[in-house]
């Protein structure tokens, strides 16, 4: 995450999220910026960047890899529960931010600052 933050720029969202309807496998969410502008082109060379560190086998060991917009009605009831973060944080329970999730471990979130 940081390397990947360092070259393009911030997340706004970071995290793995386990939908109550999942076979046992994460999704890896996330949001950003540079991932809307030329989004099928941005996720690809996320993917990419996301292979060569942890190794093609563990990116594909995720059930999904979402992005969210910045306006994604997910997105903003997931940052306007948790607010910004730089230190991760875990929930677990039913239904969280009023998703059909049931565990998240969030890495980062927080809106980007304008520049």
């Amino acid at each position: 995450m940081k390397r990947i933050e360092a070259r393009k720029g911030p997340f706004t969202l970071f995290g793995v999220f386990m939908r109550e309807d999942s076979p046992g496998l994460w999704d890896l969410v996330v949001a950003a910026p540079w991932l809307e502008a030329g989004k099928l082109k941005a996720l690809g060379e996320f993917v990419k960047e996301m292979s060569e560190t942890f190794g093609e086998a563990e990116v594909l060991s995720f059930s999904h890899v979402v992005t969210l917009n910045h306006d994604d009605p997910s997105l903003l009831a997931i940052l306007s529960e948790v607010g910004t973060l730089r230190k991760p944080l875990e929930k677990e329970g039913h239904d969280l931010f009023g998703l059909p999730v049931e565990h998240a471990l969030i890495l980062r979130a927080g809106m980007p600052r304008a520049a």
